[in-house]
């Protein structure tokens, strides 16, 4: 009898210190429940409790429901978070150099984003580690197009426009004052009920985010033209990484990559798919004309000098355009 109860006690101590020693990272993400984003985060977590035996795993608050990535980036850096999953928008407050990546009419296709990403990743990586964040992988949203309730088609419906912009994102507000743009500044929470009450005209997206936030629902227009690629990356605390034992990190780290790359190429298989579904809403495409084009991509270029010095090093943006020619030509 006092074996068992020996045993009895033993066991409830290994249970007990076992309970203790499991960590939950807080995770936030600013995509809602049911997109696609979501899923591949709770299949992220499914895969890291398995491979810890369940001594880690994800607390994830998705939709926003943890404040904007301001209010994010303020509870991770004071221990309220530990890991979020981000857009260039939050990124840049950390680390503004991974801008660069979001710069107007930049890309052509996601091979060139690919080369530019893969190149300056270590650059960007540093500097995320400077600031109390490890870089764990890219979850960019994809290409952008412009949503709006007239034709937006040359500079001069371009002129005037009443554009959403998240608030204090001083990419958008640098272009904004190129083109001529009115920009609201708004939360992302905010846009489409800005949208229904005509307080904003046109908002930009990728297609898969504008649905998955329902913005589509309150524009009749989109610009087939791309203007930009959405770029974002999952970053966690180097206080909450430090947390986890070596083999618990490699853990953390490889499953990162893994699920990374896995919504890097849903999401681009679901952005193409669904300019299929705005047609089905009805939703029409607008080519911007030909004569508006290339004034557009020049002036837009004109951008990317402005805020080398202030966002990124004209050496860093001096790389990323050297990249993407060399990779262009290939």
């Amino acid at each position: 009898m006092k074996k068992f109860l020996t045993l009895i006690v033993i066991t409830t101590v290994l249970l007990v210190a076992a309970h203790v020693h499991a960590t939950e990272i807080k995770l936030a993400i600013v995509a809602p429940e049911g997109s696609t984003w979501a899923k591949i985060v709770s299949e992220w977590n499914d895969e890291l409790k398995a491979k810890t035996n369940g001594q880690v795993s994800f607390k994830i608050y998705a939709g926003g429901v943890q404040g904007d990535e301001r209010d994010v980036i303020r509870k991770m850096k004071i221990g309220q978070l530990d890991a979020a999953g981000f857009t260039g928008l939050g990124l840049g407050i950390i680390n503004p150099e991974v801008r660069v990546l979001e710069l107007p009419f930049l890309f052509q296709n996601y091979k060139e984003v690919d080369a530019v990403t893969a190149k300056i990743q270590p650059t960007l990586k540093k500097g995320f580690s400077k600031k109390g964040f490890e870089f764990l992988g890219w979850a960019e949203a994809g290409f952008v197009n412009i949503f709006s309730n007239k034709p937006i088609a040359s500079l001069k419906d371009l002129k005037g426009a009443k554009m959403w912009m998240w608030e204090a994102d001083p990419l958008v507000k640098a272009l904004c004052d190129e083109f001529g743009i009115v920009p609201i500044p708004l939360a992302l929470a905010d846009v489409l009920t800005s949208l229904q009450t005509n307080l904003i005209d046109a908002a930009y997206a990728p297609p898969l985010g504008a649905i998955a936030m329902q913005w589509f629902t309150r524009t009749k227009y989109y610009t087939k033209d791309k203007l930009t690629n959405s770029t974002g990356a999952f970053l966690i605390t180097n206080r909450a990484m430090n947390k986890l034992t070596p083999a618990q990190q490699k853990i953390l780290r490889q499953t990162a990559l893994k699920y990374s790359k896995k919504l890097i190429t849903k999401t681009r298989a679901e952005n193409n798919q669904s300019y299929k579904a705005l047609a089905n809403a009805g939703l029409k495409p607008v080519d911007i004309e030909v004569s508006s084009i290339e004034e557009i991509r020049a002036r837009s270029q004109k951008v990317w000098d402005k805020l080398a010095g202030q966002l990124y090093s004209p050496e860093l943006l001096l790389e990323v355009k050297k990249t993407v020619k060399a990779t262009r030509g290939k």
